[in-house]
């Protein structure tokens, strides 16, 4: 048992909380852009409900920007889509001759799935159907099941106890809460769930720190355990400005009736990035719990 003084009452967690209360604020305040010649919220409305009545392929067209972007190649590479269709196809085919016709909510739910990104062929064309047809739950419904399928693989591969080795290789009493930090932060891109993301790096980390604490008392292993367990979240939340899960909810209440996309603000997150990752790194190394 972790007592919370530890973890939520920790003189680290507090500090971290000013840092996104007040530092996080100002510093986006100073990040306004000074130029107003810069597209502003009103040039991103829509007018009418023309875009409603035209084709998915028509749509996807009008989201490309008006220069070369590697985000609008990937969104509307058919090559890619058609890619993951057939290793979908094959597995389904796999799947049907081992198992015999044993249908069951996961099989049909990847069917669907893989017959969709087949029939629609790019990515955007796929994800603008899905948010027609389910509204602001549509990200949620296309991106979960990889994430779920990368878990997977993290799981039954032993991805998540490999991480644990290297780090034990690396890990001292004074860099384990750095590691543990960059781990959750490298991790949050494969699973954006804080939970299944503990659940596969977490033990091994832990053990890492067991390990380290050997011969320590009780209460020193429990106060390292708590820095590597609240690190592991704090590298997983500042992530989450370089991959924003979180616009998939916040998107279709505050962008209502714009063309406002993750691109559109993703630029404004890299400096505070960068700058937070720095003092949160600094404060789990040396700052006292």
């Amino acid at each position: 048992m972790i007592p919370t003084s530890y973890t939520l009452g920790s003189a680290v967690n507090l500090a971290m909380i000013v840092l996104f209360i007040v530092v996080g604020p100002l510093l986006f305040l100073i990040l306004i852009p000074k130029n107003n010649k810069q597209k502003e919220l009103s040039d991103l409305l829509i007018l009418d409900n023309s875009e409603k009545e035209t084709s998915v392929k028509a749509e996807a067209e009008s989201y490309q920007l008006p220069f070369r972007a590697l985000s609008d190649i990937l969104n509307n590479s058919a090559y890619l889509q058609m890619t993951i269709a057939l290793f979908g196809f094959i597995y389904i085919g796999h799947y049907f001759y081992t198992n015999g016709f044993d249908l069951n909510f996961n099989i049909i739910i990847f069917m669907f799935l893989m017959i969709g990104l087949f029939l629609h062929k790019t990515p955007l064309r796929y994800s603008i159907s899905m948010k027609r047809s389910s509204s602001n739950i549509s990200g949620i419904l296309f991106q979960f099941p990889f994430y779920a399928g990368i878990m997977g693989i993290m799981f039954s591969t032993g991805l998540g106890d490999k991480i644990g080795e290297i780090q034990s290789s690396i890990a001292t009493m004074t860099n384990y809460p750095f590691l543990a930090y960059v781990s959750g932060g490298l991790v949050n891109f494969a699973i954006p769930s804080a939970g299944g993301e503990f659940a596969v790096i977490g033990p091994s980390i832990i053990n890492v720190v067991k390990e380290l604490g050997a011969g320590l008392s009780e209460s020193e292993v429990t106060s390292m355990i708590a820095r590597a367990s609240m690190a592991i979240a704090y590298g997983e939340s500042l992530s989450n400005a370089l991959q924003p899960f979180y616009l998939l909810i916040i998107f279709p209440v505050m962008a209502a009736g714009t063309k406002l996309q993750a691109r559109d603000i993703m630029g404004f997150f890299v400096i505070p990035f960068i700058l937070f990752f720095i003092i949160q790194s600094a404060l789990l190394v040396w700052m006292p719990l």
